[in-house]
């Protein structure tokens, strides 16, 4: 096993699309060459830089997202050979927050025969690894399994491995059980999920450890800012001399005419809260599927004798009611009995199912809110001009107040490696009233 542990802005894309084809070049041909990443984007940006390397990437590099690989090598061929169930169909619906309701609406799936993607590794780790209340059987049929997939895996490359869970590290560890040649490349920095598992690798395995600290984003300015939170070595060098770092105070000019009068190319905030919106499209599409599928439950009830088509497309039209209504109306219960009038919701238990998808609004209205990005969701992002707006969570690391490995400590790192060039670091009210003008200014002297 080699892990690469490289900070924001090292190039990983371009390294491990480089260490794909080296791996290609060494390997032999009739062995697959895997890379796995998290999100389709990162998929896209390896595949660009190998089709630019190769023309068309070959046949034996596959390059796909953590759940699609896990699905396709060992969830679909073996699951129900494995425990003799058969998946139908994948679901990506946004899930409840609440840990009661989000079991609840797996466990209604799975009895669909539908596999929720959050659950995918952890189906793996049972064919791959282990199962509670495995026997004889199917500890026989998972060395089969393993052996048959050394035979013809040459090698696996995982990008952003920071992300990686309890679930796909003791996947990862059966597989360096069985002498597969593993290539981790991440950052434990930003880790914003708090899994904490690359560390853990990073320990267990570190005369395997290398680290690149060049940062070909950043200027050195920024990363002298960064730096006071990460650890010796880890630190982050850059030949870039140029850039700046402003500090601008809420008590002066509000956020909204700041973004107006500067063109921020990325403007985030550690999570929504107050005035501040962080809700995409993709997320509210998420939460839309989510609803929809409880409509459906309760929808099959009322109307048995419905066809499949006509059962989906009428509760994703509820579903989109729904939220419309919630929308205009701002009062989650007024938008349930509006949208559920002429369909009644006769179990308690779905009404509560449904309710608790809905976001939580604050009660500032629409008009008053700042729509910009979470950090988590600007990570691998990067922009020449970037605002960041400072909360008292993250405040609290930057200024020393806290030094743990936390989530926040990982969104501030984050946050101050975005900008190519100009960094606008902005003071809320609370945070000012927190560490007083004077402090603020006198720190961000001291270490820019």
């Amino acid at each position: 096993m080699k892990i690469s542990v490289a900070g924001a802005g090292a190039g990983k894309t371009t390294s491990i699309a480089d260490t794909i084809v080296r791996l290609r070049s060494e390997t032999d041909i009739h062995l697959n060459i895997c890379c796995i990443t998290f999100t389709n984007n990162a998929v896209e940006c390896i595949k660009k830089k190998l089709k630019k390397h190769y023309g068309e990437i070959p046949n034996n590099i596959i390059v796909s997202t953590i759940h699609s690989f896990l699905y396709r090598e060992f969830v679909k061929p073996y699951y129900y050979l494995m425990y003799e169930k058969q998946y139908e169909r994948i679901s990506t619906a946004e899930l409840p927050q609440k840990a009661e309701y989000k079991r609840a609406k797996i466990r209604r799936l799975e009895d669909k025969n539908i596999l929720h993607q959050t659950v995918i590794p952890e189906r793996a780790k049972w064919i791959l690894v282990k199962k509670s209340d495995d026997r004889k059987a199917a500890i026989e049929k998972r060395e089969v399994i393993k052996s048959a997939f050394s035979k013809y895996c040459g090698a696996i490359c995982v990008d952003e491995a920071q992300d990686i869970d309890s679930d796909m590290l003791e996947i990862i560890e059966a597989m360096h059980g069985i002498s597969i040649h593993l290539i981790l490349m991440g950052d434990p920095k930003q880790d914003l999920r708090g899994h904490k598992c690359f560390r853990k690798l990073i320990e267990r395995y570190s005369d395997d450890v290398e680290y690149l600290n060049i940062c070909h984003r950043c200027p050195q300015k920024h990363l002298k800012l960064s730096n006071l939170i990460v650890a010796k070595q880890e630190k982050q060098f850059s030949k870039k001399t140029t850039g700046s770092i402003a500090v601008w105070f809420e008590n002066d000019k509000t956020c909204r005419e700041l973004i107006q009068e500067e063109k921020f190319d990325l403007s985030y905030i550690s999570q929504k809260q107050g005035k501040y919106e962080t809700h995409g499209q993709e997320k509210i599409r998420d939460i839309k599927i989510g609803i929809s599928e409880e409509i459906e439950i309760v929808m099959r009830i009322n109307h048995p004798y419905l066809t499949e088509i006509v059962l989906r497309r009428s509760s994703y039209f509820l579903a989109e009611q729904l939220l419309e209504n919630y929308k205009n109306i701002a009062d989650k219960a007024k938008a349930m009995s509006i949208t559920f009038r002429n369909e009644p919701l006769k179990d308690k238990k779905a009404y509560g199912r449904i309710i608790n998808l809905l976001p939580d609004e604050s009660s500032t209205t629409a008009m008053e809110k700042i729509i910009v990005n979470s950090i988590d969701s600007v990570k691998g992002q990067e922009g020449v001009s970037c605002i960041f707006i400072l909360t008292t969570d993250v405040a609290a690391y930057l200024f020393g107040d806290k030094n743990e490995e936390k989530t926040t400590k990982n969104r501030l790192y984050v946050a101050l490696t975005r900008s190519l060039n100009k960094l606008a670091v902005f003071i809320t009210v609370e945070v000012e009233a927190k560490y007083d003008r004077d402090f603020i200014l006198e720190f961000f002297e001291k270490n820019i």
